[in-house]
């Protein structure tokens, strides 16, 4: 059985990174992997979303110290100029990532998605698939003084 507590393991079971990925992508997407692993949400299509995530801050970050370095500003016509154009593209495609990645578990399962993946569950053995005793409805609360009158 794999050791998951290794997130090199768990990147060499998921097919590794992209060949495209550099030591800033890497960075990125690391950062990501550690936070979907932590929410046990982690899975192939999952860590291409990672992937994907880690390309988009790389170069949002790579823009960023090129328009700082060159000090641009919005044009006399308040257009912005093509690399300010090029970060607020990666700015979107991030946001949008960043709410699928670590949406809540309300939201996962409002979506259709568990908690829990299938493939977390496959490392670990399979686990008890037995239910654990009843479960017990949500009673909606009575109020006070009505008495049935």
């Amino acid at each position: 059985m794999p050791d998951l507590n290794s997130l090199e393991q768990l990147i060499a079971l998921l097919g590794g990174w992209p060949e495209h990925f550099g030591a800033e992508e890497e960075k990125h997407a690391l950062a990501m992997l550690t936070a979907t692993k932590r929410e046990k949400v982690i899975d192939e299509p999952v860590f291409r979303l990672v992937c994907l995530w880690g390309l988009h801050m790389a170069a949002h970050d790579r823009l960023s110290r090129k328009i700082d370095k060159a000090d641009f500003t919005a044009t006399k016509d308040k257009y912005l100029s093509g690399d300010e154009q090029r970060r607020a593209f990666h700015e979107n495609k991030i946001m949008g990532l960043q709410r699928e990645l670590l949406a809540t578990p309300y939201a996962r399962s409002k979506n259709g998605n568990g908690a829990q993946t299938s493939f977390l569950d496959d490392l670990f053995g399979g686990g008890d698939t037995q239910p654990k005793g009843n479960v017990t409805p949500f009673q909606t609360f009575q109020r006070r003084g009505s008495g049935g009158q």
